[in-house]
């Protein structure tokens, strides 16, 4: 599917701006800050712009966010077939102590985790943390 028709799917107006950051993210195989974002992306574009697309694109169901180091807010693409009404990830993320970046784990078995003690658990993460493939060259 190419990017104008991706972004039609998830109900989003085509700008240069959203065409562009739909391309990054498809070719990038981890997460993106906002700021890594800003840094990537030639152009004039300001915070607004970024944090404005990032916020559409994670409405609309096209990304996610992801932990990273320092709790700064990254951003992956959806593998599977999110919706503006729900996000359906259940993997893991690994958060690389080399280069910082964050990746999703897909092939990463998620434990069930019920009530328990009284707790009313309603959703759950799992953040591991070592080192990415290209880190470990």
């Amino acid at each position: 599917m190419n990017l104008s028709e991706e972004l039609k799917k998830h109900g989003l107006r085509k700008t240069s701006f959203r065409l562009e950051l739909l391309a990054l993210f498809q070719e990038i195989t981890s997460s993106l800050s906002a700021e890594e974002v800003k840094n990537r992306i030639a152009g004039k574009t300001d915070k607004v712009t970024v944090y404005r697309a990032l916020d559409a694109f994670e409405k609309s169901g096209l990304i996610h966010r992801v932990p990273g180091k320092g709790n700064v807010t990254r951003y992956a693409l959806c593998q599977t077939e999110c919706g503006s009404d729900n996000h359906l990830h259940n993997h893991a993320h690994l958060i690389c102590n080399v280069c910082t970046d964050t990746f999703c784990i897909e092939d990463v078995e998620m434990p069930v985790i019920r009530e328990t003690n009284g707790f009313n658990i309603q959703s759950s993460k799992l953040i591991l943390e070592g080192e990415c493939p290209d880190c470990q060259k």
